[in-house]
């Protein structure tokens, strides 16, 4: 008799065991940072519409943007994170493409800088940026002057760039960015930001009367605009 009802008691407690829910690793935390500051969130594997996953914000209401982030995608061999919102049906409000493993730096909302940063890592020093020959050198030909190598002093009163040659304007600073014009060459433009990607390419957010938009002011082989006109 106590046999049996040792096995019956045996058989009760590897019930309750397989009935227990089982835990998952922890998820990975992010440290996400705009000019608004920063807040911690982590990429889910809940889906939010084909293709796209959730993500989970641990600060609240993270940033006061017209287009919350409510999900995102990895693309590129998770080289690049896609960030989308659901506010007026599925929208691309943000992509970070990856400096190093753990450390994504793009733009969010309306061209403005984001970085996406893994807890636990530290990001290494950004590399110097190095031309491809000699010097940097212009589109047009030539060695670029160093007053022209880097982006506009902005917050220093540089405010303009002038095209050395017939460029697309882009809605992001990226070259699969969906194209909104052209810039003919020697036109002078109004930037208003510039951001560095890679240690090596510049895209510069410049204002063309009724609309903003994207060029390329420098990549790793060549300078595409001179900063000021004149």
């Amino acid at each position: 008799m106590f046999k049996i009802h040792a096995r019956r008691a045996l058989l009760v407690a590897a019930t309750l065991l397989v009935a227990l829910p089982v835990h998952s690793a922890e998820p990975e935390i992010w440290t996400m940072t705009t000019p608004q500051g920063s807040c911690r969130l982590s990429f889910e594997e809940d889906p939010v519409a084909e293709g796209v996953l959730s993500t989970l914000f641990h600060d609240g209401s993270c940033f006061d943007f017209a287009n919350p982030v409510i999900g995102y995608s990895m693309n590129n061999g998770d080289h690049t994170i896609i960030l989308y919102s659901t506010k007026d049906g599925l929208t691309m409000v943000g992509r970070a493409d990856m400096e190093e493993p753990g450390h994504y730096v793009g733009v969010i909302g309306d061209g403005e800088e984001l970085t996406l940063v893994q807890e636990g890592r530290k990001p290494s020093p950004r590399p110097v940026a190095t031309p491809a020959g000699p010097c940097p050198t212009y589109v047009d030909g030539g060695c670029a002057q160093p007053s022209d190598v880097g982006s506009p002093d902005v917050a220093g009163g540089v405010t303009s760039v002038q095209a050395l040659t017939r460029m697309n304007i882009r809605a992001m600073p990226d070259r699969s960015g969906a194209v909104l014009g052209k810039l003919d060459k020697d036109q002078c433009v109004t930037v208003i930001g510039c951001v560095e990607q890679n240690g090596t390419t510049i895209w510069c957010e410049i204002e063309m009367g009724t609309y903003r938009g994207w060029v390329l002011k420098r990549d790793a082989g060549k300078i595409y605009s001179r900063n000021a006109c004149g």
